[in-house]
């Protein structure tokens, strides 16, 4: 397809917020973004200062549309930076002294995810294209008016930080040991074996199943329900057993993934939350204690979706407290984060309009 030859029919004010670190925002396509996207319209970031900067201005310019490209990492920067800019309060200096005005209300405008990063979870529960050109595509679309529908997503806060999901155990500690191998290999011959899915695999078989297999027992968790009735779900998604009300222990016992998602997707196609979408409000809670041996039999079925009828239990709930008897890896958003005992994870109270790039729905 050649992108010079798309049609550019209504121009709307569309901002492209793009992570200058990430190996897909290259020169090339900075070059070729310039070809059709004013200079103006086009932020790159490479720290947070950077990101909170670009935010209020973007804020104040009253963008209707930005997209985020350098993967969930950056989506999740973006959008904490965003939303922080916003409730913002307005500081003047009046005789000497600082005022505090009323917080203007910047509206959030929508955001879409252009599949420029490594595990491109939001890009994929987006349906946003992959390669340059589909990426080129994406944001002509975009610009032109032809990708008008969006969907209300309520993200997760854990910490003060929003983020489409968030875990403690090994899912995280394969996030911990992915940078380490991606950092170790770097500006070396064999980079090119760090990054992508292939850092991953190289994380997995190279440090996290060795450390898994010499881990000290099972960890332990209490995970307690802080909000409004959670369910439990069957393996097909339905609700089963009675509501578990506020203040009562959803589960207590052995646990090696504590892991909560807004959206299905966990990156690389992973459906690690295929209910998460099934109840409005409401989040998508995985505990497992599978041992390394089942986990690694069961795992091809897990990636697509499937889950398994022992090993695993699944909760919608609103807010939860997890709480580990040691030290456990914990990752937001993609991005490790370090290790924490105790976290709570709470829906977010006000959605964010994320672009849909998919085909329209059928009327």
């Amino acid at each position: 397809m050649n992108v010079e030859r798309l049609p550019v029919r209504t121009q709307h004010r569309v901002a492209i917020l793009l992570n200058a670190n990430a190996a897909a925002v290259s020169e090339h396509l900075r070059r070729e973004l310039e070809n059709f996207v004013p200079p103006e319209d086009i932020f790159y970031s490479r720290t947070l200062d950077d990101a909170r900067g670009i935010a209020r201005t973007v804020l104040e310019r009253g963008y209707e549309t930005v997209l985020t490209g350098g993967g969930d990492g950056t989506f999740v920067g973006y959008v904490n930076c965003l939303v922080d800019e916003a409730a913002r309060p307005q500081v003047v200096v009046r005789g000497g002294a600082a005022v505090q005005l009323a917080r203007h209300q910047f509206r959030m405008p929508r955001i879409g995810v252009l599949k420029l990063g490594t595990g491109n979870a939001v890009a994929e529960f987006c349906g946003s294209s992959p390669r340059r050109v589909g990426v080129v595509e994406d944001i002509l679309r975009t610009r032109s008016g032809e990708v008008g529908q969006a969907r209300e997503v309520h993200l997760l806060t854990c910490e003060g930080k929003l983020a489409p999901f968030a875990g403690m155990g090994i899912d995280a500690a394969v996030l911990n040991d992915y940078m380490r191998v991606k950092q170790g290999l770097a500006g070396g011959k064999l980079q090119f074996a760090g990054s992508g899915g292939l850092g991953y695999l190289w994380s997995i078989v190279g440090r996290t199943i060795p450390m898994y297999l010499m881990q000290r027992g099972v960890p332990n968790v209490e995970v307690v329900n802080l909000g409004a009735p959670a369910r439990q779900l069957g393996p097909d998604g339905k609700p089963i057993g009675s509501e578990i009300k506020t203040g009562e222990v959803i589960y207590r016992g052995p646990c090696r993934i504590a892991a909560a998602g807004a959206v299905p997707c966990y990156g690389f196609g992973f459906q690690m939350f295929p209910f998460a979408r099934k109840a409005p409000s409401r989040f998508q809670l995985r505990l497992s204690a599978m041992s390394l041996p089942k986990m690694l039999t069961q795992f091809p079925r897990i990636w697509r979706g499937h889950t398994p009828r022992t090993g695993m239990l699944d909760f919608h709930c609103e807010k939860i407290e997890i709480t580990f008897d040691r030290e456990m890896p914990l990752q937001m958003g993609g991005d490790a984060e370090g290790y924490r005992k105790r976290i709570v994870i709470d829906m977010a109270a006000e959605p964010l309009e994320l672009l849909d790039f998919g085909p329209p729905a059928a009327a």
